[in-house]
């Protein structure tokens, strides 16, 4: 009887590890369909504290652009040019304490400005299980 017990605790126990390494909740990500839109980034998972991004940027033109990311406060993590016509590249980024980043793809030759906010939240779930033996 003890055993059950105890191997109910320790799935409890992975559960909660489990969830807590892999629900950085995706509220607030804006996912945008590059059918739909020039630029789009997608959330593509998380590990060991670090977020992973893909952003896309569709440069018909192959004028220069900027990628830019700026934390909650306004201060820029990364800024970058580039001429791609079909720019797709992955970012990582540390987990802030605020829990935002800030992604903007400028182009002033073709007057286009996106911005997209990313908003992170960590959630525990911790489950208990209490049998009478």
């Amino acid at each position: 009887m003890k055993t059950g017990i105890f191997s109910a605790v320790r799935k409890s126990l992975l559960v909660v590890a489990i969830a807590a390494v892999t629900i950085p909740a995706t509220a607030g990500i804006k996912s945008v369909d590059p059918a739909d839109e020039a630029a789009s980034v997608k959330y593509i998972g998380s590990q060991n504290q670090t977020l992973f991004f893909n952003v896309k940027y569709n440069n018909v033109n192959a004028s220069k652009f900027f990628v830019t990311i700026k934390d909650a406060d306004g201060v820029t993590l990364f800024q970058s040019a580039y001429t791609d016509n079909t720019f797709d590249k992955k970012f990582s980024l540390p987990k802030t304490d605020s829990g935002k980043v800030i992604f903007t793809i400028s182009d002033k030759k073709n007057n286009y400005t996106e911005s997209f906010e990313i908003t992170t939240e960590t959630r525990v779930v911790e489950d208990v299980v209490i049998k009478k033996v």
